[in-house]
This record gives C-alpha cells, sequence and structure tokens, in this order.
C-alpha cells in the first residue's frame, strides 16, 4: 500500500540565528522546494508553513513557521520532512518514488525470484538497487534499462535481466 505522505528531506543543521534549518534533499530536483508551501514534521499531522527557501551547494535552507530561533532548530536536527503524495511532482513514464519501488518483489527474466528490494543507493552515474535475498544475501544491480527491463510498481514487482556473475 502506498504512504499518503512521502519524505522529502531530513534536517541536518541549523542555519543562522533565527531558525532557519539546513535540509538535506531526498529528491533529484532541490529547487522543489521552492514549489511547496508546507510540509511535515516526522510523527506529525501538523501542516507547517514554508516561509522561505534558498539552495546552496546542494542543500536547501528553510525558515519554517514552527521553528523561530537556533534552540527551536536546534530541537529539530535529524527530523525528516515529508510532504503530501498529492504535492508531489508529476514523473515521466520512466521515472519512479523510491518510496514506491522499496518492498517490491525482483525476479530474474525466467521469473526465478530473486529477493526484495530494500534500498536504492544514489550515485553521480546512476542509482543501484540494493536487493535482499530470502538467505539473507544482499545483491546491487545498477538500475539501468539493460539489467532493468520491468518495473511494475502497481503489482509491485520487478524483472531484472542481470549479466553473470551479478546474482551469486
Amino acid at each position: 500500500m502506498k504512504s499518503n505522505k512521502l519524505r522529502i528531506g531530513k534536517i541536518v543543521n541549523t542555519h543562522g540565528l533565527k531558525g532557519e534549518v539546513k535540509v538535506y534533499p531526498y529528491t533529484d530536483y532541490p529547487e522543489r522546494f521552492k514549489e511547496i508551501q508546507y510540509l511535515y514534521m516526522e510523527n506529525s499531522d501538523e501542516k507547517i508553513s514554508v516561509e522561505n527557501v534558498k539552495i546552496s551547494k546542494n542543500m536547501v535552507i528553510l525558515k519554517l513557521s514552527n521553528i523561530l530561533t537556533i534552540d527551536d532548530a536546534e530541537k529539530n536536527r535529524n527530523n525528516y520532512l515529508f510532504i503530501d503524495r498529492d504535492n508531489a511532482r508529476k514523473l515521466d513514464e520512466d521515472e519512479h518514488l523510491i518510496a514506491d519501488l522499496i518492498g517490491c518483489k525482483v525476479y530474474d527474466v525466467s521469473e526465478k525470484y530473486i529477493g526484495v528490494l530494500e534500498d536504492v543507493l544514489q550515485y553521480s552515474a546512476n542509482d543501484v538497487y540494493s536487493i535482499k535475498s530470502e538467505n539473507g544475501k544482499t545483491y546491487l544491480v545498477p538500475a539501468i534499462k539493460k539489467f532493468v527491463p520491468v518495473i511494475d510498481i502497481d503489482n509491485k514487482k520487478i524483472i531484472i535481466d542481470p549479466i553473470e556473475g551479478m546474482i551469486e
């Protein structure tokens, strides 16, 4: 079942004395924060207004309505930030949210069960899928069309076409 909220970042530090926070964005498009009017803190359903957004060296500096001082900002360090799924950016046909990929069952092209996608590692060249087998072994598969020809989010199923030695 898809979550109604999507994690979009993590408060990693304070910024200045007036309660701004430095956020590590969980998006390929940090400028997206400039389009957000409100968000949620971890374990809360309270809408928090986004008052100001700056982008600095792939980090996002946010001024949030509920954080007024540097002490407030410090108390919220390491909190995750969320938006409603309805407010997510529209994706291209071949794009998927990591939140939707996690937990998908992974099979090879012959329909042999490999395991469950447990993480997506993000690198500059391409993402890498971390797949955990039933025996606890972890397989790393580059998330490119050559190795991952089918992603079926609706059925929580991924088909991979590994080269020799990738899955052993």
